[in-house]
């Protein structure tokens, strides 16, 4: 599909499936080269909704045991970040000590992932990196270390592939971006 619409908006094709999947190799080679030796525990954290997809699609390309836990933070609605981060559902381990690589779906105006990161330090792990398919450099400024980054991409609103706007179009298997 070169086009889909939700709630009376347009969005075109931004990044093929095709795409997507090489960056997910290229992503999970870089974290295979860092972590395919280390000695402690390696617990990734997937932010949900938005991250499932591509987790899924990255644990399956690692070459080490690792752990997945899942959290749950939102601070959007509508097309709109409420600047607001409220954390729905935390993490259910101890991860002191281990190795976290938080796995993020995309990285907008940052503070999502500035106030998990600030959460995480004060659970005393060996370290903690981050791992985003997109990243929004306009809008974040490098609010936070980004370690890990599929593609950088202007200011615009994108779904599919795990992305939604209110709920919808997480299932495309493409990313699109808001037609204008």
């Amino acid at each position: 599909m070169s086009e889909v619409n939700y709630f009376d908006k347009t969005f075109e094709m931004y990044i093929p499936n095709w795409e997507i999947q090489n960056l997910v190799m290229r992503l999970a080679s870089e974290i295979n080269r860092d972590y395919g030796r280390v000695e402690e525990e390696v617990v990734l954290i997937s932010i949900l909704d938005g991250s499932f997809i591509f987790m899924a699609d990255l644990i399956r390309q690692l070459e080490f045991d690792h752990h997945v836990q899942f959290v749950k933070l939102t601070s959007y609605k509508d097309m709109s970040s409420t600047g607001v981060v409220d954390f729905v559902l935390d993490v259910q381990t101890d991860l002191r000590g281990k190795h976290i690589i938080i796995v993020e779906d995309i990285v907008d105006t940052g503070l999502t992932i500035e106030s998990f990161l600030e959460q995480l330090q004060l659970r005393e792990p060996a370290s903690i990196r981050i791992c985003t398919l997109l990243s929004k450099p306009d809008e974040h400024n490098d609010i936070v270390p980004l370690d890990y980054v599929g593609v950088d991409i202007p200011p615009e609103f994108v779904i599919g592939y795990g992305l939604d706007l209110n709920g919808l179009g997480r299932q495309l298997r493409d990313i699109y971006k808001l037609k204008v």
